[in-house]
């Protein structure tokens, strides 16, 4: 019963944080766009929540290999920045018995370009492959429900990336979004705790497409984990592919069906080995509804 209370007071919270009210930070927009809910204030350009479930999912690694998860996420763009949130409650199948637990992650950006009233916009190389629109002071905290297990912060830039036309992926110029963040990385769980001795890359986007009627949306992140001073280093990728549903009675962007694909290696930054598989290759169904 405790779970589900803590996932109650998840759900209020983030409801006040999509409202005018609610003091805001920045986003790492996984999921919302500029199409929607529009605030009334002037402080927030757009918001958006959401609630996923994932009914059933196999293939997992290290963990129980059947499991069901509800999700819980937040994102918004504001006059200074952006910011995600987002909350797992995780129920494994197993022999054992049927645990559930929880990990969260929160991701406050502050926009340089915003705060300087400048045009930051600028490109590596003449044809590269993308235009950097923004660049942003990043950091992340990581927690899960046992903070000796899964809890880490991270501080570093970020970057608002779009594809360039002249690029080579510009026929496919029409990314929702795309965001890369360099971060150091400070593990804070019990008996690894060196300051930042690690690096992260992270990335996410969003591309639409649609197929006659059908409007579909791919998205999802990776985040690469370096292994530099004594970690393991860790590739983790998880897109999703859903089918817009509400698109076809007039609500599009609102209710979604599709798969979450989740690719791992080295799941947790434990080494893979013969003798215990880390390397993680699950899918799972999945059902998100976006307030």
């Amino acid at each position: 019963m405790e779970v589900w209370q803590r996932l109650a007071a998840g759900v209020v919270v983030a409801l006040l944080l999509s409202t005018p009210s609610a003091v805001a930070e920045g986003d790492s927009p996984t999921t919302a766009s500029p199409g929607d809910a529009q605030p009334s204030s002037p402080f927030f350009l757009w918001t958006d929540t959401s609630l996923s479930v994932l009914p059933w999912g196999w293939g997992f690694e290290v963990d129980p290999d059947e499991q069901s998860t509800l999700t819980l996420e937040h994102a918004h763009v504001s006059a200074i920045g952006d910011m995600f949130a987002f909350i797992d409650l995780t129920k494994f199948h197993d022999s054992s018995g049927d645990q559930v637990t929880w990990y969260g992650e929160l991701s406050p950006r502050l926009s340089l370009g915003k705060l300087l009233e400048k045009d930051l916009s600028f490109t590596i190389l003449r044809r590269g492959l993308f235009e950097f629109k923004d660049v942003l002071l990043a950091a992340q905290y990581e927690r899960g429900e046992d903070s000796d297990v899964a809890e880490a912060v991270l501080v570093g830039l970020g970057f608002d990336l779009d594809v360039r036309e002249a690029g080579l992926l510009g026929l496919l110029g029409k990314f929702q979004y795309m965001q890369l963040n360099l971060y150091a990385r400070a593990e804070l769980t019990d008996g690894v705790e060196r300051g930042f001795e690690d690096m992260q890359i992270s990335l996410v986007a969003g591309y639409p497409f649609e197929i006659g009627p059908a409007r579909f949306l791919v998205d999802g992140y990776f985040d690469w984990v370096l292994g530099i001073g004594s970690e393991q280093n860790s590739f983790h990728l998880n897109p999703q592919l859903k089918l817009d549903l509400g698109h076809f009675w007039g609500k599009p962007e609102k209710l979604y069906v599709g798969t979450e694909l989740d690719f791992w290696w080295d799941k947790y930054q434990i080494d893979n080995t013969p003798s215990f598989d880390t390397n993680q290759q699950a899918v799972s169904l999945l059902l998100k509804y976006h307030f």
